[in-house]
């Protein structure tokens, strides 16, 4: 059954991916003849990939969202519709509430058994699909949970980008918490 669920996450991955690319082929040119409140805001969508999103803008560190923009967003079935804006993916639920996430495999964090890795200023935490936070803690970074635990990571930082553009967390203690944030395992190395 885990193999199932993995096979069935990298075919979600590569079509992610590939709309991935070709929004980011439309984006530029949508976004440089957009002008006022959507320039700088595009949603992603499973069809077509990013597209310009009338009604938001990046204001002061934060997505502005206007009651239209919120109601034309493609909401998945955890009640999350992804925006990218201010250089990073957001999530964002119908009522308004948003979450700025860490962007991994080119689009926004999977939610992996009911949490998502979001950022709480440099620092990653870990939050449920209502975006509400788990538990308190924030990490330097944090792995998505796999059978109830997590790695996480204090004192580490980003080490040299590979062939492919990829970043490996490098240096301080790492462990392993549950889903309270307690620590679960004895600290290892990733």
């Amino acid at each position: 059954m885990h193999q199932i669920r993995r096979n069935a996450a990298n075919r979600g991955r590569l079509a992610r991916f590939l709309l991935l690319v070709a929004g980011l082929f439309a984006s530029p040119l949508a976004l440089a003849a957009g002008t006022g409140t959507g320039a700088g805001c595009t949603a992603l969508t499973q069809e077509d990939g990013l597209q310009p999103l009338p009604g938001c803008q990046w204001l002061d560190g934060h997505l502005e969202l206007d009651a239209a923009s919120l109601a034309s967003l493609s909401y998945d079935r955890d009640g999350l519709a992804a925006v990218y804006a201010g250089g990073g993916f957001h999530y964002v639920r119908a009522d308004g509430r948003q979450l700025p996430v860490i962007t991994f495999d080119n689009g926004p964090d999977y939610v992996v058994e009911g949490l998502v890795r979001g950022r709480v200023g440099q620092r990653i935490g870990y939050f449920d699909t209502q975006l509400r936070q788990a538990f308190p803690g924030t990490f330097d970074f944090g792995w998505a949970f796999d059978d109830g635990v997590a790695r996480v990571c204090e004192g580490c930082r980003p080490g040299t980008p590979d062939d492919h553009g990829h970043i490996a967390m490098v240096g301080g203690t790492w462990y392993r918490i549950d889903r309270q944030g307690r620590p679960a395992m004895d600290a290892g190395t990733p």
